[in-house]
């Protein structure tokens, strides 16, 4: 089983890289309830800038989320070349089936989203370097033997 070093290690590389990370370990046995997907398409040109983007925000702002136990898990994931619909899928699971909308959730991720410094990829963000074209809840059925570490 990696350890809390080789995961932050995994996602420092993606930051670096622009590649897509495995579920992240969770510090609290609570069990995962809810899964809440977002997916994102880059600009053209921006595939790999967007990657960078979200693994020096959002995987960073998970991981202070799941160190305070406010999410059970998360991972982002890119697409296979010539999928055109979405680049990268961000998953993340809560504790509580009210996911995000749970108010101890949202008032913690807040928190950590405001003291946040936005790291910009040549000096662009979010919005020069793609879009979200969807997002869902996605209740648990079933998950057996998903053990990936990058």
């Amino acid at each position: 089983m990696p350890s809390r070093r080789d995961a932050l290690a995994g996602m420092a590389g993606l930051a670096m890289l622009g590649g897509s990370a495995a579920p992240a370990l969770a510090a609290s046995p609570r069990p995962t309830v809810v899964v809440e997907q977002t997916l994102l398409k880059a600009l053209p040109g921006k595939a790999d800038a967007l990657g960078r983007f979200l693994a020096a925000n959002w995987l960073v702002m998970d991981q202070q989320a799941l160190d305070q136990g406010l999410f059970t898990g998360f991972w982002l994931a890119r697409s296979a070349p010539g999928f055109e619909a979405w680049d990268y899928a961000m998953q993340v699971g809560y504790p509580t089936a009210q996911g995000y909308d749970d108010p101890a959730t949202a008032k913690g991720f807040e928190a950590i989203r405001k003291v946040h410094k936005s790291v910009l990829i040549e000096g662009e963000g979010l919005a020069q370097l793609g879009r979200i074209v969807g997002s869902q809840r996605l209740d648990l059925v079933a998950v057996r033997g998903f053990a990936a570490q990058v």
